[in-house]
């Protein structure tokens, strides 16, 4: 069966606040490149498509060349308005297509979506791998999508929704994610996010043992470990490939086991390999020997969410870590050689603007290689986005194109807080943090390539659009209390 798989057309229009557009870029998607390697491994013809790259006209055009029979495209919340009509315009050109939709956006509210787009036939909800393969087993032979695990489809004008499916215990059975599918050479990463090119990401797990408030758990709340070998073996297969430089790790808490962590750090360096790698960190789950094992195999930085520097507001969120905690992980990080990334959200309910100004001074004391800051973004699904449909919390916007936390205003004001306030304090964070003498010596002298010399380049400019905004709104101010 020939299967297109897509990510649809988008920009960084679309996601990036106008401040921040010149310093984004575009990874491949993980969750979409392991179901191509899946179907593929069944016996079907894949093709995958990444909607940055092409416009609209160009991907029906190119879905059709395929000759497709089925149709999976990529949703999350901020793009549906843009997989939307992809979708239907798809259908317009080939009735007969299956079409299906899966990621974090299709699998926090599937009935909204199959009600607003009558051209979607089904809906892989959470992990799409296994689903995925039984979902076009079933299509291909003509055989009913009753009982597949993790479907939502239609049957006879009503929408079904099927048990859904418990997350793969053993993720080291699936292939490697289907790379060669994709058109590596285009794909460039954000100019914050990495050292050096070429930069590929992995995942060594899956699944989070956090709870909080605002973050949506598409792999589940308990940690699945792939094989340290098998996890070194695709770290290998991307530096001959592909020659990569840098890893970068989407794990939502790699240091969960510091066993497996010890011997994935073992094995690069049994192979020798010569790799500088990223991962994403729980404050309270770091310790000096386990920075060291990381250091010396090749990690040079771990990013922490440390979100606010007011206790009360972390306990909100239901970080459950202390302020004490993230200060001890950040200082053992730097004194072992690893650098950090930290990142902090405004606008958290309850929060007030004074409390935003302490999570600014906590940022600089820190001292991280890079920071970035956000409105605080509810996803669909979560539990400060349910308490919001009950009133609860603040006010946020019903379209789903607002809902992202890197946008020009924010999709969610709490009760305590303007929209206005949240911004600044978004602004003053960048020009406080980075546009210190200390810092700025401290970034130049540690350029690492060419690659992060055009960072810095790319974040001066944001910095002073930023700087112009933050005038142009102080000056608003001022002339509405002379008037």
């Amino acid at each position: 069966m020939r299967i297109a798989l897509v990510v649809p057309p988008w920009g960084p229009d679309d996601i990036r606040a106008r401040d921040t557009r010149g310093i984004s870029g575009c990874w491949p998607t993980p969750g979409l490149q392991y179901i191509a390697a899946v179907l593929r491994d069944a016996g079907h013809e894949v093709a995958f498509l990444e909607g940055f790259f092409y416009t609209n006209e160009e991907m029906r055009r190119k879905v059709a060349e395929f000759g497709a029979e089925a149709l999976g495209v990529y949703v999350i919340s901020l793009l549906w308005d843009k997989a939307r009509p992809f979708i239907e315009s798809v259908r317009e050109d080939n009735p007969e297509i299956f079409t299906f939709i899966g990621g974090h956006g299709a699998s926090a509210m599937p009935g909204r979506m199959m009600r607003e787009c009558p051209a979607l036939d089904a809906i892989v909800v959470g992990e799409g791998e296994v689903t995925s393969r039984e979902l076009m087993e079933a299509v291909e032979s003509g055989g009913s999508l009753e009982g597949i695990r993790g479907v939502v489809y239609r049957s006879g004008g009503e929408i079904v929704s099927n048990p859904p499916r418990p997350p793969e215990e053993n993720i080291s059975d699936f292939p490697f994610p289907a790379v060669d599918l994709c058109e590596m050479e285009r794909y460039y990463p954000s100019f914050e996010q990495v050292s050096t090119v070429p930069a590929v990401q992995m995942l060594a797990s899956r699944g989070c043992t956090g709870s909080c408030l605002y973050c949506y758990k598409m792999y589940g709340p308990k940690i699945r470990l792939r094989d340290p070998v098998k996890v070194v073996d695709e770290m290998e297969y991307y530096i001959r490939r592909y020659g990569a430089r840098e890893i970068k790790f989407w794990d939502e808490h790699f240091t969960y086991s510091h066993s497996h962590v010890y011997a994935i750090c073992e094995e690069i360096l049994r192979r020798g390999l010569n790799v500088r790698w990223w991962v994403s960190c729980r404050a309270d789950a770091v310790n000096k020997p386990v920075l060291r094992a990381m250091k010396e195999a090749g990690c040079w930085c771990i990013n922490y969410g440390v979100e606010s520097g007011v206790q009360k507001n972390l306990d909100t969120l239901g970080k459950r870590e202390t302020l004490e905690r993230i200060r001890l992980a950040v200082r053992m990080t730097h004194s072992v050689g690893i650098k950090t990334h930290t990142t902090y959200i405004f606008g958290i309910p309850g929060e007030t603007y004074r409390e935003g100004l302490k999570t600014i001074e906590l940022a600089r004391e820190l001292g991280s290689f890079t920071m970035e800051f956000f409105p605080i973004t509810p996803f669909p699904g979560t539990p400060m986005y349910k308490g919001i449909e009950k009133g609860k919390f603040g006010k946020m916007s019903e379209r789903l194109s607002d809902q992202g936390m890197l946008l020009d205003r924010p999709c969610f004001v709490p009760f305590s807080m303007t929209a206005d306030e949240v911004m600044e304090l978004r602004r003053r964070a960048y020009l406080r943090t980075f546009l210190r003498p200390r810092f700025l010596a401290y970034r130049f002298m540690n350029i690492m390539s060419p690659f992060q010399l055009r960072a810095v380049a790319r974040g001066a400019l944001s910095l002073l659009q930023m700087l112009g905004e933050q005038v142009s709104a102080s000056w608003k101010k001022l002339s509405g209390r002379r008037g």
